[in-house]
């Protein structure tokens, strides 16, 4: 008996699609686990939830108590891969916030604001009254996307005449944990 006659036939079409399946299986496999390594806690120290953390943060930044308009903070890191993935979000959100009428603020992430940012690209919002609106990443997902942003709804809130008071600290995503 041959060898030639015991192995499958390479060239039949059910002995195709079985390779061309687990070819797919090990690519999509290989895309799953790669992407899901991105995914990273935004903050696992739990920064936010440590008492006068909003109030740390201003004083870091130096932010007045009341500053008669709404305002977007935004920290980012630029050296973040992250935060050149987010970049056509960045840029949508701050065309956004104008639109309402917001203040814009965009402020590097520096080592004083390591104690009270654990992550970034991260947004913190506050009321024409300094109040806290909103703190935490621009959204969560891969990537940082855009059709998941936390932001835009805590400032369609705020226009509409509610204060969200969203910490959002607990969530996975593109984020860089910075360490200076």
């Amino acid at each position: 008996m041959y060898l030639s006659n015991q192995l499958p036939n390479l060239s039949s079409p059910r002995c195709l699609k079985l390779i061309i399946l687990a070819w797919l299986g090990f690519v999509i496999s290989g895309l799953v686990y790669f992407q899901a390594e991105q995914l990273k806690p935004f903050d696992s120290d739990k920064i936010l939830l440590q008492n006068g953390w909003f109030l740390s943060f201003k004083n870091q930044l130096g932010l007045n108590t009341q500053t008669h308009e709404a305002s977007l903070i935004l920290v980012l890191e630029q050296n973040c891969g992250c935060t050149k993935q987010a970049k056509a979000h960045i840029t949508a959100l701050k065309r956004f916030a104008e639109e309402k009428g917001f203040n814009i603020i965009q402020h590097p992430y520096s080592a004083k604001l390591q104690h009270v940012i654990p992550a970034t690209p991260a947004a913190i919002i506050m009321d024409k009254h300094g109040e806290f609106v909103y703190a935490g990443p621009l959204s969560e997902g891969l990537a940082c996307s855009q059709g998941s942003g936390f932001v835009e709804t805590a400032i369609n809130n705020l226009v509409a005449g509610f204060n969200s008071d969203l910490l959002v600290a607990d969530t996975k995503g593109c984020y860089c944990k910075n360490i200076v």
